[in-house]
C-alpha cells in the first residue's frame, strides 16, 4: 500500500540497531510495498563493492513482498561522483538515486562547504546524470550545535533552526540552476514552511524539484521535547514551532509537498537518552497510523494514494505495484514507541 522512500537500515557495523532483513519484514507487515535505503551506514555506501554487498544482503533477506532500493552516498571527490554515476546506471532501479548531505547528520557523509557542493552539481551535470538526487538540507553556518543541552532537549530545535534548512534549500536550487543539473532534485524530510514555499516556487518556475515530509514534522512540534523524555524526539532536522507545524500540514493538504517519507532511524534506547544522544526515531511500523491520520483529517483516498505511493513511483520511474497486505503490529520491535499516544486506539 505504501512506499517509504527514506529509511535507515543498518547492517555492517551497526546491525545491532536494525538489519535489512528485519526492516524489510517490518515493512511487509506494516503494509509497505517498497523501501529506499539511505547510505549513511558504517561504512557509508560510496563504492561499487559496498553496493554489491548491500544488494546481496537484501536478496538474502528473502522478503520478496517488499522492493528494496538503495541510494548511493556522494562525497566532494570528483572521481567518486563520476563512479557513482556509473554505478547508478549499472544497477538502476535497485540503486534508486544519490544522497547528498549538505549538512552534518548521523554518519560521516557531510559535504558542507559551498565549494564541495558546487563540485557535486558540476560533476553530475557534466556526466549527464538525470537520476534522483535527494539532499539533506541544513546549512552549517546557521547551526550552533554547542547550544544543545540534553537536559533541556528543546535546545536542539534552536541549535538547528529553520533558517539552516531554508538557506540550504536556496543553495541547492541555485546550484542546480547554475550548473544546469539535468536530474531530479529532491529536498528530503522538509520541515520548514519557508523551505516548502521555496521548493514550490522553484517548481512553478520550471526547476525539476520535489520534497518529502516526515510524519513527525506534521504530527509533533517542539513542545514534544519538553520534559525528561524529550531527548527521545531529537532528530535532524529538528521538530519545529507549533505555528510551523500547522503551516506545513496545510501545505501538505494543499499539494505543495510531494509525498510522505518516514526517515526511519532506529537506535538503542541508551544511544537516545545517553551520550551521544543520537538523532532519529523509528517509523516503518507506524505506516497504518499515518494513513489513518491523513484520512481522519479528511484527505481523500486519491490524495492519500498520491502522498504514500503513486507520486514516488512517478518521480523515480520505478514500477512498484500497489498491493494490499495483511497488517501485523510490529511497533514493539523497537525500543520505544514515538507515536504511542496517537496509536492507542488503532485496531491492528
Amino acid at each position: 500500500m505504501f512506499i517509504d522512500s527514506h529509511v535507515h537500515l543498518r547492517d555492517f557495523n551497526q546491525r545491532y540497531k536494525e538489519t535489512i532483513k528485519h526492516g524489510l519484514s517490518v515493512a511487509r507487515d506494516s503494509g509497505v510495498d517498497a523501501v529506499f535505503d539511505i547510505p549513511n551506514t558504517n561504512p557509508p555506501i560510496t563504492s561499487r563493492d559496498l553496493v554489491l554487498e548491500r544488494l546481496r544482503i537484501a536478496k538474502d533477506a528473502n522478503v520478496p513482498e517488499v522492493f528494496y532500493g538503495l541510494y548511493l552516498g556522494l562525497t566532494g571527490n570528483t572521481e567518486q561522483i563520476k563512479q557513482s554515476v556509473d554505478i547508478y546506471r549499472e544497477f538502476f532501479p535497485r540503486v534508486v538515486g544519490m544522497k547528498l548531505y549538505a549538512g552534518h547528520s548521523v554518519g560521516d557523509l557531510g559535504v558542507v562547504s559551498e565549494e564541495s557542493q558546487r563540485i557535486v552539481y558540476e560533476t553530475l551535470a557534466k556526466e549527464g546524470y538525470d537520476g534522483f538526487l535527494a539532499v539533506h538540507c541544513e546549512d552549517e553556518s546557521n547551526i550552533n550545535r554547542e547550544w544543545f543541552n540534553p537536559v533541556n532537549a528543546i535546545s536542539h530545535c534552536h541549535a538547528q533552526p529553520e533558517e539552516a534548512e531554508i538557506f540550504s534549500v536556496i543553495d541547492q536550487i541555485s546550484f542546480s540552476r547554475e550548473y544546469k543539473f539535468p536530474g531530479k532534485l529532491h529536498v528530503a524530510h522538509i520541515s520548514s514552511p519557508g523551505a516548502v514555499e521555496l521548493v514550490y516556487q522553484a517548481k512553478q518556475e520550471g526547476t525539476n524539484i520535489s520534497s518529502g515530509i516526515c510524519p513527525h514534522h506534521f504530527i509533533y512540534d517542539w513542545r514534544q521535547m519538553k520534559g525528561h523524555e524529550g531527548v527521545l524526539w531529537k532528530m535532524n532536522p529538528p521538530l519545529r514551532s507549533p505555528e510551523s507545524k500547522e503551516k506545513i500540514f496545510n501545505f501538505l493538504r494543499e499539494g505543495k509537498i510531494d509525498w510522505i517519507e518516514t526517515d526511519h532511524a532506529p537506535h538503542t534506547l541508551d544511544e537516545k537518552i545517553k551520550k551521544p544522544w543520537m538523532s532519529g526515531i523509528p517509523g516503518l511500523a507506524w505506516w497504518p497510523l499515518f494513513d489513518e491520520i491523513l484520512r481522519k483529517n479528511e484527505f481523500s483516498d486519491a490524495e492519500v494514494i498520491k502522498l504514500t505511493h503513486s507520486n514516488v513511483v512517478q518521480r523515480f520511474g520505478i514500477d512498484i505495484p500497489k498491493t494490499k497486505k495483511k497488517i501485523f503490529d510490529r511497533r514493539k520491535d523497537y525500543p520505544f514507541d514515538p507515536y504511542g499516544h496517537f496509536s492507542e486506539d488503532l485496531n491492528w
